[in-house]
């Protein structure tokens, strides 16, 4: 029968919040899945491909030596009588789910497509293999193998403008560069809090693919080869908490009676354009699906993940209380269940494809709303798809914000809540070494007021610090405290002098270290930009309210600037900061790594100067 008119009213489905302790979303809702529009259907687009009908995910598993891998779909199909078959690259399509990939069969990305029987296609995004990966650049320096260095947040860079700028970073001495979340993001052609696609957009996934809003996953590849035959690491910034934002979708009808009003707002985009896939969520809709004819639910399908693999809905209400850390929708944002084990396994493998592209390692958002089990899960199902192990090189540093819970997330090794001894306990049970136990970092936000609350019963050598971030820039953020010991340099530094000063600190004499040599070997140094017109937009033309299309009046518009500037010496304005390129701050930096020792060249950084 088709879907019932909706209410004449402003309401809206109110289902599947969490009573009490309960955190499980029902398995019923299992039967709202398939609610993305199908071919012919009105809401139709052409990135929904079939996923109306169907879902694939492939996996990879790495040999000991990584010289081949092992490539398995796995695809599921509304109907269950249906069969498959799988075309890998340009072979002719196989039967079988499953191909080997060496450096002699696969010398770059291979295209994945499966063919379901009733003529359901859909065509995946490459497959990569870390065999492909140039090997990175030696260069002089304490570097470790990429166990101790410094690495630029180029916050905002699009990876076109990131290629171009990493002959300087291999120049100036950097280890490595982060870039921010590449995965396929929620975008908009509506304001929201009158910002055009807020820079925290980027921060609510779609899917795993890598088509973010800094560019395609062919410019991801390109920026990751060009840095590492240049000798820079290049490391993601990877969202694995939740996906998007309840009411934040692919869904054209939504609304909401808040406020006295009827508002009603389009669906959302996505960074990859109009390849953009199908994502739902239960929140603010109205409308049963077509097909199911019950209320949308999560469901991601280019992620593989359906209703079940969600917590149910329920406020993040409390920073002490372990259920509400772990299953709490963090500012409305619909929290994986990663205590199913399909879902670690697919978060494994977003990990597994970000290291297979190139990526030497890389940041774990809200890792404080992952339970530490789960963490130590994901990350033994990744060692296992590398071979066995984390690679020689690999680094990932946890964000943990301690705020006043440090007993609870770092220090109490006890505490049934905990990311110091708690995680690197865990980490143990699941069979990881002692070697990849330590390229798990910890983010230390007590750094640099008090450094002690992120060490308290871990090894500095496990410690991540850094001065300015960019969570901070946000005005009244108060998830971290660092008092007179630091500054944001958009926000509260005194000058740019004052700013200088506390990333020199951060390479020379660094708050809590008692080893300057060996302690938080990982250090990071921001290079951000200028907030415009109020606005939390990015200056990467994405935020310019020319390209607004609905609700635009009080619309802040950023113009796009360039990321790259070859002729700038840091602390520029307005636009990108480009901090990492001041010649004092690359300089203590140096001396860090001991870039000069053994050379004639003097420790205060030319860029003139090859290194």
């Amino acid at each position: 029968p088709p879907p019932p008119p909706p209410p004449s009213d402003c309401s809206t489905f109110q289902d599947n919040h969490c009573q009490g302790d309960n955190i499980v979303t029902p398995s019923s809702f299992e039967a709202r899945r398939w609610f993305t529009p199908r071919p012919g259907d009105t809401d139709y687009l052409p990135g929904f491909q079939h996923y109306g009908s169907m879902v694939a995910t492939p996996f990879i598993r790495y040999n000991a030596a990584r010289t081949s891998a092992n490539v398995t779909v796995q695809a599921v199909h509304r109907d269950p009588t249906v069969t498959f078959s799988y075309t890998f690259g340009t072979a002719e399509p196989q039967k079988s789910p499953t191909k080997v990939f060496t450096s002699a069969t696969a010398s770059g990305p291979v295209g994945v497509t499966v063919t379901a029987s009733d003529g359901a296609t859909l065509t995946l995004d490459p497959v990569d293999f870390v065999f492909n990966a140039p090997t990175v650049k030696s260069r002089v320096g304490d570097y470790r193998n990429g166990q101790k260095g410094a690495i630029v947040e180029l916050f905002g860079w699009p990876h076109a403008d990131v290629e171009k700028e990493c002959p300087f970073l291999a120049k100036a001495g950097y280890m490595g560069v982060k870039v921010f979340p590449p995965q396929e993001q929620v975008m908009s052609t509506e304001p929201f809090q009158n910002a055009l696609n807020p820079w925290y957009f980027m921060y609510q996934p779609v899917s795993y693919r890598l088509q973010g809003r800094m560019g395609t996953r062919d410019q991801l590849r390109s920026m990751i080869q060009t840095c590492r035959k240049l000798g820079v690491r290049v490391y993601a910034d990877a969202v694995v908490n939740h996906m998007t934002g309840g009411g934040n979708d692919a869904n054209p009808h939504h609304r909401n009676g808040n406020g006295g009003s009827c508002t009603y707002w389009p669906a959302k985009n996505t960074s990859a354009g109009a390849a953009g896939s199908p994502y739902y969520t239960q929140d603010f809709a109205y409308l049963n699906g077509t097909h199911t004819n019950l209320p949308p639910s999560q469901e991601f399908p280019a992620a593989g993940y359906g209703p079940t693999d969600f917590h149910c809905e329920r406020a993040l209400n409390s920073w002490t209380d372990p259920l509400d850390l772990n299953a709490g929708w963090l500012t409305g944002l619909t929290d994986l269940n990663t205590e199913q084990d399909n879902v670690r396994e697919r978060i494994a493998m977003y990990m597994t494809d970000l290291l297979s592209i190139g990526f030497s390692g890389f940041r774990v958002d809200a890792a404080k709303h992952i339970r530490p089990p789960d963490l130590a899960a994901i990350f033994e199902k990744l060692a296992r798809n590398m071979g066995g192990s984390l690679p020689d090189d690999f680094i990932s540093w946890l964000e943990v914000l301690l705020g006043g819970e440090s007993d609870l997330l770092m220090c109490n090794p006890n505490s049934g809540y905990n990311y110091g001894a708690g995680l690197a306990n865990n980490l143990t049970a699941a069979g990881l070494s002692q070697a990849d136990i330590n390229k798990i970092k910890i983010w230390n936000s007590g750094y640099p007021k008090e450094p002690e609350k992120g060490t308290c019963t871990i090894s500095k050598v496990r410690s991540a610090i850094q001065n300015d971030d960019a969570d901070q820039q946000n005005s009244g953020s108060t998830s971290r405290d660092m008092g007179n010991a630091g500054c944001v340099l958009i926000k509260d530094c005194s000058n740019n002098a004052q700013h200088r000063s506390f990333e020199q600190e951060l390479f020379a004499n660094p708050p809590g270290a008692d080893d300057n040599d060996n302690d938080y070997p990982i250090r990071m140094v921001l290079s951000s930009f200028w907030w415009y017109n109020g606005s939390t937009g990015i200056p990467d033309g994405k935020s310019d309210c020319a390209n607004c299309k609905d609700q635009c009046a009080g619309c802040q518009s950023v113009s796009r600037e360039s990321a790259f500037d070859d002729s700038s010496s840091g602390y520029d304005k307005p636009g990108y900061t480009r901090v990492h390129r001041d010649s004092g701050i690359i300089s203590a930096m140096r001396k860090w790594i001991k870039a000069d020792v053994g050379t004639n060249k003097t420790s205060r950084f030319s860029p003139s100067v090859a290194v």
